[in-house]
């Protein structure tokens, strides 16, 4: 088997063509333990389709993952030799997508969606150029194999005669627990420096070890992150906040220096090794009960979520508990964080008011006041008294009890509600005389 640490001397070329000379190791049915039952009928429907009527059909990526992993996948991805149109052809209840990458989504009843992607070739080794170049053109397994982040996701489950195909080490890595990137590190986070938020969060969500050169090309090219969207790095953090797991995810992202990449204001007290375990200790308590309350799948705002994880920074850039920060230090201090995330404004103040909510609750709670009538008007209420509760060092048992037996759904309206027209003297609302 192809040792997956390509030399870094490679050119980008010869890296590739080493790659695709590995003979992939086929695992047989009896030798691993995914089974047909733990797949979507509506899943197993398109992929029998495709391999009746001759095309490769294979089952891919992260599914592939959580099913050897005995995990539930939140979705199930199907690659094929089938290209675009054909694939549009065998399924009349089905659309093609996307620009960059054109992929087929096949629609079921109840909402059910099955995503169908052809083979993809190379093209992030074909240019030295800093982002990933455009890229539709159609390849081979091995291809589509070697151009996927992780090896734990780039195995394949082949419906024809249920083996598993491993083109990549994947398989040793799930048996050894080793998050690994596939290719040399530096090559991969430069095409796409997202790359390095995959790596930590999968680690953090498998309880797995990050290979040495992994961990180390993520450390080296953390500033690269810098060149992403900030609206896309903003979104692959909610994916962690969400996650339950965004406790390990946040000391990984700490302990690599890509958080201080990613916020660069963070950097100035994170320098000094007293102030980092001080945040750690504090991200700890935090997502103890945060990460808990995450997977009772309660919709929680966005706020929450950027509240929650900001309070530690803050704290230790103050040197102070959550309840004795000013408040004239929270308003700069949010919006220097998530402005740099393209953050709207909007968003930000709603981060701010329950911030500013909740620290207030606890001030109020602490000294056994009662609450004035306008704190309690205020929509955020629900999650400031969640967010105090946890600040204030509740256990993460009585805060899920009280939670769900309260009936607790934080969120936060879209809008705001309508208001009624005034009424005339007979009931009726007023006409008025020069409609807008």
């Amino acid at each position: 088997m192809l040792n997956n640490d390509t030399p870094a001397e490679q050119t980008p070329d010869a890296a590739w063509e080493t790659m695709l000379s590995a003979e992939p190791r086929l695992i047989p049915r009896p030798d691993h333990p995914i089974s047909r039952a733990n797949i979507d009928v509506e899943v197993l429907k398109v992929l029998y389709r495709l391999h009746h009527r001759g095309y490769k059909a294979y089952l891919v990526g992260g599914s592939v993952r959580d099913l050897w992993l005995g995990k539930k996948p939140k979705d199930f991805d199907i690659a094929t030799d089938a290209q675009p149109q054909d694939i549009r052809r065998l399924f009349r209840n089905s659309r093609i997508i996307g620009k960059r990458f054109r992929l087929v989504q096949v629609f079921f009843k109840g909402g059910k969606i099955v995503e169908v992607s052809t083979f993809r070739s190379r093209s992030e080794f074909d240019s030295d150029g800093e982002v990933l170049a455009p890229n539709n053109t159609f390849g081979s397994p091995a291809e589509d194999a070697w151009r996927r982040d992780l090896t734990i996701n780039g195995l394949f489950y082949d419906i024809a005669d249920f083996s598993l195909i491993d083109y990549v080490g994947g398989l040793a890595d799930l048996e050894n627990r080793v998050i690994r990137v596939i290719g040399p590190p530096e090559v991969r986070f430069r095409r796409d420096p997202v790359r390095m938020l995959r790596v930590l969060r999968h680690a953090a969500r498998t309880d797995f070890r990050i290979d040495a050169a992994s961990w180390q090309g993520v450390k080296s090219h953390r500033q690269l992150i810098r060149l992403c969207s900030p609206a896309r790095v903003r979104d692959e953090l909610l994916k962690d906040f969400k996650s339950g797991f965004c406790g390990d995810f946040m000391l990984l992202m700490v302990d690599s220096g890509l958080l201080p990449a990613i916020l660069p204001h963070f950097e100035e007290f994170l320098q000094d090794a007293t102030a980092v375990e001080a945040v750690k200790n504090r991200l700890r308590e935090i997502y103890k009960i945060v990460d808990l309350l995450s997977r009772t799948n309660l919709p929680f705002s966005e706020a929450f979520f950027w509240a929650g994880f900001l309070i530690p920074f803050l704290e230790t850039a103050q040197g102070v508990a959550f309840q004795e920060i000013k408040p004239e230090a929270v308003e700069p201090f949010v919006h220097d964080s998530l402005a740099i995330l393209d953050f709207a404004k909007g968003r930000r103040e709603e981060v701010i008011l329950l911030w500013l909510t909740a620290a207030h609750l606890l001030r109020l709670l602490s000294a056994g006041q009662r609450l004035p009538a306008r704190l309690k008007r205020r929509t955020c209420l629900p999650e400031a008294w969640l967010l105090q509760q946890i600040l204030a060092g509740a256990s993460p048992e009585l805060v899920e009890e009280i939670t769900l037996r309260a009936g607790i759904v934080p969120s936060l309206p879209d809008t705001p509600p309508k208001k009624k027209g005034r009424r005339g003297r007979q009931g009726r609302p007023r006409k008025k005389i020069f409609p807008v």
